[in-house]
């Protein structure tokens, strides 16, 4: 046996030792290599998307903040500032946050021109500024109560004050990779958009893709072109907007963007699952009779719509209008679905997942004959008939439930209450009568 140093020779003991020092080393390296990968993920407040202006006006200008981090952060009185190109030119103020602002944790913050000058999703602060906010090129940064400097951005090949490199300014709005990717490099970190996409504090939350599974939305050049990292921010922009919109109630726009991001990546998991919730959760608030009047009438008409069934869908919309006819998106897909349909009329028919009104069955109406002590004129007294009593008791009981109907939609619960107590009245079977009284006076007792 033969030593080499302290390395054993001749009864494979090297071998062992020699693995086992590999491994330790390789797992030393993967860890190293992770750590610094990760670090590039943010644990502060990013500016993670801004724009110099449109093609509308060059004043159409906006700044978004996000916060990368699981906390909230409190941005009180932090500074937005920006520093123009021409040398001896220092830093500007062009906003102060107000006292108790907080970005909630992956929640956003928006900054933008004063109106008419901008135009989006409504700002969380605006400052008036007649010369525009920002510049062709030059930089930006935020600076908290005390100073210190939180993120810079420097776009332009002028830009003087950057982080490591600056981004080309060459799209309506310069927008980060990813949120929450910060590797201190300007150019690096953010990509010029054909689309502009800003969010405010009423967005829903975003975690970073440091979150997500290693690769599932982290950029990497050595297998993302530019193009693709371009049409990767358009998808998740996209998704943001359909999630707000399903939020918001506005679901014939969130499906047709749910639809837009499937054509253009059939492997978004995300928006195929969202396609196939939504159907599924309406059918479950009719069946439970959660949805009362408008709602009842609009979520019938997008199964219609997810179906196809062009015709039924306009009818439960054109339903909807009687009621509100101030509403815009239902006028504005009221619109859009009846073009689909052929040019027969749409008639305000039925359709077969509105409960049916209790029939009234038609019964031969019965003469009062006459006593014999009666007189010839008193003969001529007018027919009563049972089944005219009973349609005008179905009658008014109809005309009390869409007074109702409208009452609820326009938020006064107590009247709407009383329209449907009355028309209970006239008709007790009435189901959806019954159905909207328990959900009103539910609501009357939160």
């Amino acid at each position: 046996m033969m030593k080499v140093g302290k390395w054993e020779v001749g009864n494979g003991k090297w071998l062992k030792q020699f693995i086992l020092f590999g491994f330790v080393f390789s797992t030393y390296y993967l860890l190293l290599t992770t750590s610094c990968l990760y670090a590039s993920w943010s644990n502060h407040v990013v500016i993670s998307q801004f724009s110099t202006g449109s093609s509308r006006s060059t004043k159409d200008e906006f700044i978004e903040l996000y916060n990368p981090t699981a906390r909230e952060i409190d941005i009180s009185e932090w500074r937005v500032q920006f520093k123009p190109t021409d040398e001896g030119k220092s830093w500007v103020t062009r906003a102060v946050i107000p006292t108790d602002e907080k970005i909630p944790a992956y929640g956003f913050f928006l900054i933008a021109n004063s109106e008419p000058n901008y135009s989006g999703l409504q700002a969380d602060l605006t400052k008036n500024s007649p010369y525009g906010l920002l510049s062709e090129e030059g930089s930006i940064r935020i600076i908290d109560y005390d100073g210190e400097v939180i993120d810079k951005v420097g776009y332009g090949l002028n830009a003087t004050e950057y982080e490591k490199s600056p981004v080309e300014n060459d799209g309506d709005s310069l927008a980060r990779r990813n949120y929450g990717f910060d590797t201190d490099n300007n150019k690096a970190d953010f990509v010029a958009t054909k689309k502009r996409s800003p969010h405010n504090s009423d967005s829903i939350p975003e975690k970073p893709s440091s979150l997500e599974p290693v690769g599932s939305r982290r950029p990497s050049k050595d297998r993302l072109t530019e193009t693709s990292r371009e049409k990767e921010l358009e998808g998740d922009a996209i998704y943001r907007e359909a999630k707000t919109d399903w939020r918001n109630n506005k679901l014939f726009d969130c499906i047709e963007k749910l639809k837009r991001i499937v054509e253009m990546d059939q492997k978004n998991s995300s928006a195929q699952s969202d396609l196939q919730d939504i159907p599924k959760k309406i059918k479950e608030d009719l069946e439970k009779k959660n949805l009362v009047g408008r709602d009842q009438f609009y979520g019938e008409a997008v199964l219609y719509y997810i179906q196809s069934d062009y015709k039924s869908a306009a009818v439960n919309l054109k339903k909807i209008l009687l009621l509100t006819p101030e509403d815009i998106e239902v006028r504005q897909w009221y619109e859009k679905i009846s073009a689909l349909v052929p040019s027969e009329k749409i008639e305000e028919t039925q359709p077969e997942i509105v409960p049916q009104p209790v029939s009234v069955e038609k019964e031969e109406p019965i003469k009062i004959k006459p006593k014999p002590s009666q007189k010839k004129d008193e003969s001529s007294a007018p027919v009563v008939s049972k089944s005219s009593a009973a349609k005008r008791d179905f009658e008014k009981a109809e005309e009390h439930y869409n007074n109702g109907l409208k009452e609820y939609s326009s938020g006064y619960i107590s009247k709407a209450i009383e329209e449907w107590e009355s028309c209970l009245k006239y008709n007790p079977n009435h189901e959806r009568a019954k159905n909207a009284l328990a959900k009103a006076r539910k609501i009357l007792k939160k």
